[in-house]
């Protein structure tokens, strides 16, 4: 199991505005530390992941939407289609939240590679919503964001019930093993 662990809401940071990455970053160390954020992301069930959501303020994404792993330092857009489309969101940050959202189809983004590499890509579908929700959250950005501040508080009390309904049961657990 990777060694990268995720931020969940409602913790503060998540709104947090992550910082550009400094070239004197780019490296080795940073691409172990985006392979390991990859990996934890497979681990979860994830197609994307944001450094904001593992602690990290840099500006970094990682995502996997099924057509091959990228790993974005200082990802911007720098063009979107006009046509939208509307995908089933979740998030590894927010358990059980699910969400249609409305994004655009296309993007062509900019970015980095963790070794240097500058590169421009045009994403499509799947693959363009994946980044849309992860460049969402290096802008501090959640899916809670879309919602009424009802289904906001509405799910901030269900994780609490579902915290405390796990925490039972893990000291339910210890009585019998002790």
């Amino acid at each position: 199991m990777s060694e990268v662990n995720i931020v969940f809401a409602p913790s503060s940071s998540l709104r947090d505005v992550s910082d550009d990455v400094h070239e004197d970053d780019l490296g080795e160390e940073l691409e172990a530390h985006m392979k390991d954020m990859l990996n934890r992301m497979y681990e979860l069930n994830g197609v994307g992941l944001a450094g904001i959501q593992v602690g990290d303020p840099r500006r970094l994404l990682v995502a996997d939407a099924g057509s091959n792993p990228l790993m974005m330092v200082n990802p911007k857009v720098v063009s979107k289609s006009e046509e939208t489309i509307t995908f089933q969101e979740g998030c590894l940050s927010l358990p059980v939240f699910i969400l249609d959202v409305e994004r655009s189809e296309s993007i062509k983004v900019q970015y980095v590679t963790p070794l240097g590499e500058e590169k421009e890509e045009e994403l499509f579908g799947a693959e363009a919503v994946v980044v849309q929700h992860e460049l969402d959250h290096l802008d501090g950005v959640t899916l809670l964001d879309k919602v009424s501040k009802l289904k906001r508080d509405m799910y901030t009390r269900k994780i609490k019930k579902l915290k405390r309904r796990i925490k039972r049961r893990i000291e339910q657990m210890n009585q019998v093993y002790y």
